[in-house]
């Protein structure tokens, strides 16, 4: 019961947390910050607690292959949403996710999903820094009931994914794990509210962020066993940290 309620506690006061910062300092950020391994840690942490280290382990190489199917999604979204609507290009954005998710999972390996996620993601970083720059549009109204509602849709794809765990077994668990409970959310509706250019700053953050990503699940499955989950997940947390901000400056200074 400790554990339900942290998720449900957890999971909306970090939404509504990067949805403020995103309102305050703009799309770009909010993508870093919901880009970083928030969701794949708190996955982590409940499978760990829940389901035991080995099961977490077990779990890696499907959550490596989850995050490169999470690049070919908005790798889709941000050629798709140039001819489509928004709404349509959603649904075919997550049609696209599953069909990439079940074929890295169950034909490819840990190597090739680094290599390709890597690749998508450069392919993102450099697709994004062509489109139009979002600080120089003017803020769109926020409604009173869009943090909420993004609050609501975090914690309940989070509480579906840890909750079928048992079921799924590691490997589908852990193609669910980099699922973007909070970034897609927060990408579409920067995209209804702030048009494409919005859009298009978060998928950079997001892209930028997952390379933290992909050193957070490295750091895991080098030290788990030693070190035990806390100092483990901590230690991967700070690899992600230090690898983003470093990158993100980076690319800023270009």
């Amino acid at each position: 019961m400790t554990l339900f309620y942290l998720k449900l506690i957890v999971t909306p006061l970090l939404m509504w947390a990067i949805s403020l910062a995103s309102r305050r300092w703009g799309g770009l950020l909010g993508g870093l910050l919901s880009g970083l391994p928030i969701t794949s840690a708190l996955v982590m942490t409940f499978l760990c607690l829940e389901q035991g280290n080995a099961f977490a382990l077990g779990a890696i190489p499907g959550a490596l292959g989850g995050l490169a199917a999470v690049q070919a999604t908005y790798t889709f979204y941000l050629l798709a949403t140039r001819r489509l609507g928004t709404a349509v290009a959603v649904l075919l954005a997550l049609l696209c996710y599953g069909v990439a998710a079940y074929a890295f999972t169950h034909w490819g390996n840990l190597y090739l999903s680094i290599a390709v996620a890597l690749v998508l993601i450069g392919v993102l970083i450099r697709a994004s820094g062509r489109e139009p720059k979002p600080d120089t549009l003017s803020r769109t109204r926020q409604r009173f009931w869009e943090i909420p509602l993004r609050m609501v849709s975090a914690t309940c794809l989070l509480m579906i994914i840890t909750s079928l765990a048992s079921w799924l077994g590691p490997a589908t668990s852990g193609m669910l794990a980099p699922i973007p409970v909070i970034a897609w959310p927060l990408v579409v509706f920067a995209h209804v509210q702030g048009g494409r250019a919005g859009m298009v700053a978060m998928v950079r953050g997001n892209a930028i962020g997952a390379v933290g990503v992909i050193a957070f699940y490295l750091v895991l499955a080098a030290l788990l066993e030693v070190w035990g989950v806390g100092l483990t997940i901590g230690l991967a947390m700070l690899c992600a940290v230090v690898l983003t901000v470093g990158l993100a400056t980076v690319l800023r200074r270009r």
